[in-house]
């Protein structure tokens, strides 16, 4: 079974001004799957969506906090012009970073 992604209560209001092309309705919505850990089949009966539909919201809205949250202490930001390949391998390697911050 796949690790449920998670976010802090200060961690989602973070990205929540990212969130603006969304309506205010499914961000509390996704903010109900994200941060209080409701399922998204729940959501998605609640809705009247289709739980991939419920997905896709949440899994933008991971990708923004990915790309958009805040940084832990110690981090920095780097911006860069790197070859495709290099660029993929800096982002892995950020990925695990902050995977490993979480456990």
């Amino acid at each position: 079974m796949p690790e449920r992604k998670r976010l802090t209560p200060s961690e989602f209001d973070f990205i929540r001004p990212h969130l603006e092309r969304q309506k205010e309705a499914n961000i509390e919505h996704i903010r109900r799957v994200l941060v209080d850990g409701a399922k998204q089949r729940d959501i998605a009966e609640q809705l009247h969506m289709t739980v991939q539909g419920v997905s896709a919201m949440v899994a933008r809205a991971w990708k923004t906090h990915v790309e958009c949250g805040e940084r832990p202490a110690g981090w920095r930001v780097v911006h860069v012009a790197l070859p495709d390949d290099v660029a993929d391998l800096v982002e892995q390697l950020a990925y695990i970073a902050r995977r490993r911050m979480r456990k």
